[in-house]
């Protein structure tokens, strides 16, 4: 809406949007009648193109694309900002959405216990030797 907004003497009110006047409400006839109703639209209007009734910046709806990418930009200039190395010589960036952040858990005993029971299911099934031979395939 543009904030324009007339109410007219026979009832209905009239209100301006980006594609022009809108008429809504009703007419004041009180009579029940079988006839047909028309609705009449004009999209007559000098200032804009009619290539804008479909353009998304026009309706002011940002593309999922444009929106992703300045995501990525913002998420990428953080990274370049806050990236460190640490004392084991590996790289350290700080979250981009939260300040002030707990430190991660640490799920070593919990990857261990899961390495476990999946060796113990694949010596059960008989497979183990045939899983350790592919991953030493992949070590080549």
């Amino acid at each position: 809406m543009t904030g324009g907004f007339k109410l007219l003497a026979s009832g209905p009110a009239a209100i301006e949007t980006k594609l022009g006047w809108t008429v809504f409400g009703k007419n004041g006839v009180r009579e029940i009648s079988d006839n047909s109703t028309l609705l009449v639209t004009s999209m007559l209007n000098k200032e804009t193109l009619i290539s804008d009734l479909w353009s998304l910046d026009a309706l002011r709806i940002l593309n999922p694309s444009e929106k992703k990418n300045k995501l990525q930009e913002e998420a990428r200039d953080h990274c370049l900002s806050t990236v460190k190395v640490n004392e084991e010589g590996r790289f350290q960036v700080s979250l981009p959405w939260l300040d002030n952040h707990l430190p991660l858990k640490d799920n070593h005993d919990l990857a261990v216990k899961r390495l476990g029971s999946t060796v113990k299911r694949l010596k059960v099934e008989k497979i183990y030797d045939a899983y350790g031979e592919v991953f030493n395939e992949w070590k080549r």
